[in-house]
């Protein structure tokens, strides 16, 4: 993946064989957990989310964009990320009806915050053993969300992604939550080598005032 830096947050790009310009691409955003801050990126081009992401690049044909949190959380850098898939989003070759989220652990906190400043840009997110601000459950009534959570983490209490699913729910919203009985924190690789997930996110297109529309899927 090449490294690239928008103001002062540097980002991994990845683009499918034969990109082609002058066509439309969706684009997949992985926001990385903990273990990825440093001052260079090179725990994140060795991050197994990345990797799983990576592999399937081709044959699903996104455009994947990996930024990288250098320190602090994702919250602290919550408006150049903002910036920055702004301009991913004006590009003439990203598909603005096909941008989707996801992200574990800091980076599932970070997916659910995203995800509900800016609910109208994403065709569907998949947030990992991370959690929210159940206040914000309306902003995502419109947002497809598949929440992952291991039940034997000991890092972050299952009850997050329980609770924001429930909230999300009883706003009106379409919040499913898979819970993984014994697995522990790192159930992301669960999740990014299961083919299903993937044909789950992919399926949604991203219509008027951000409403997700189901593709169908042979």
């Amino acid at each position: 993946m090449e490294e690239r830096l928008f103001e002062e947050l540097k980002y991994l790009i990845s683009y499918p064989d034969g990109f082609n310009e002058y066509e439309k691409y969706p684009l997949l955003i992985f926001l990385h957990g903990r273990g990825a801050r440093s001052a260079t990126t090179e725990k994140l081009h060795q991050y197994p989310s990345v990797s799983h992401l990576k592999e399937r690049q081709n044959e699903r044909g996104y455009i994947l964009l990996a930024p990288h949190c250098k320190s602090g959380n994702w919250s602290e850098w919550m408006a150049m990320l903002i910036r920055l898939i702004e301009n991913f989003r004006e590009l003439p070759y990203v598909d603005k009806t096909r941008l989707y989220l996801t992200g574990n652990s800091m980076g599932g906190y970070g997916t659910w915050a995203l995800a509900a400043l800016r609910s109208e840009w994403f065709a569907s997110a998949m947030p990992i053993c991370g959690g929210g601000i159940g206040g914000m459950a309306n902003e995502y009534e419109d947002l497809p969300i598949r929440a992952f959570h291991g039940l034997c983490d000991q890092t972050v209490d299952p009850i997050e992604s329980l609770q924001m699913a429930k909230a999300v729910n009883n706003a009106g919203g379409n919040a499913e939550l898979i819970l993984y009985p014994k697995l522990p924190h790192n159930c992301w690789d669960a999740v990014y080598t299961d083919e299903k997930n993937y044909d789950w996110l992919l399926s949604y297109t991203n219509k008027r005032h951000g409403i997700g529309e189901q593709l169908s899927v042979d």
